[in-house]
C-alpha cells in the first residue's frame, strides 16, 4: 500500500512528547490530544478524501534514541510508511548523553528510514521552561545535518519558543510536556512540512 493505492502512512516516532503525556492528567489519556492524532485530522482535512491518511503514534514515555533505534524494525518498518517523523533526544540529554552522541543516533534513524523507502522528517527539540545549552547545541546539529544531507527539517523549537528562548507558558503544564494546545501547535508545524511532500506525490500518481 502507499500513495498510489490511495493510502498515506505516517509514523510518528518519539518519546512522551509524541505519546501525548500530560503531567496534570497523566492517567486520563485523551486519544485526541497527542500531536499524531491531531496531525491525522489535519491531513485528512487537507486531502479531502482523495487519499486516506493514517498517522501511527509510535511514541513511548521515557524513551531515548537508543530505544528508538532498538524498536525501529518492530514499530516503524512493519507499518511500511511513506513518511517517518523523528522527534527524540530530550531524555538522552537528561541522562547526560552528549549532543554529538544523540546526533549520531538520530543520523542512524534517518538512514534506517531511507533503507525502508520512507522519507525521514527531522524535528528539532522543543524548548523547556529553562532551555539548556545542550538542547540548543543538539538543535544546531540537527539543523546542520538536515541542510547538508537534504533531510526535511521540522523546526519545532522556533514554533514554541518565547522571547527569552524558553517554552511558551500557554503550551505547557510542567515546562517540558505540552498541553493540548501545545500538541496542536506541533501538529500544525509538522503539517506545514508534510503538505509539499503530499502534493508532490499526488502529482506523480
Amino acid at each position: 500500500m502507499g500513495m498510489a493505492d490511495g493510502f498515506l502512512i505516517v509514523v510518528a516516532l518519539g518519546d512522551s512528547l509524541t505519546a501525548g503525556y500530560r503531567t496534570l492528567d497523566p492517567y486520563a489519556i485523551d486519544p485526541r490530544v497527542p500531536y499524531p492524532a491531531q496531525l491525522q485530522t489535519l491531513i485528512r482535512g487537507r486531502l479531502k478524501g482523495q487519499t486516506q491518511a493514517f498517522v501511527i503514534n509510535a511514541g513511548v514515555n521515557g524513551d531515548n534514541t537508543d530505544g528508538m533505534l532498538w524498536r525501529f524494525r518492530q514499530t516503524v518498518a512493519t507499518e511500511k510508511p511513506e513518511i517517518v517523523v523523528i522527534w527524540g533526544g530530550i531524555n538522552d540529554l537528561g541522562a547526560a548523553k552528549g549532543p554529538e552522541q544523540v546526533m549520531e543516533n538520530l543520523t542512524n534513524l534517518y538512514a534506517l528510514c531511507r533503507e525502508i523507502g520512507a522519507t525521514p522528517l527531522a524535528c528539532t527539540l522543543t524548548p523547556t521552561r529553562l532551555t539548556s545549552s545542550n538542547i540548543r547545541r543538539l538543535n544546531e546539529l540537527i539543523r546542520a545535518h538536515a541542510s547538508e544531507k537534504d533531510v526535511v527539517l521540522i523546526d519545532l523549537f522556533y514554533g514554541l519558543v518565547n522571547m527569552e528562548g524558553n517554552l511558551r507558558q500557554e503550551y505547557s503544564d510542567d515546562g517540558v510536556h505540552l498541553t493540548q494546545a501545545g500538541y496542536g501547535k506541533v501538529a500544525e508545524i509538522v503539517l506545514g512540512s508534510l503538505v509539499p511532500l503530499i502534493e508532490r506525490w499526488s502529482s506523480d500518481q
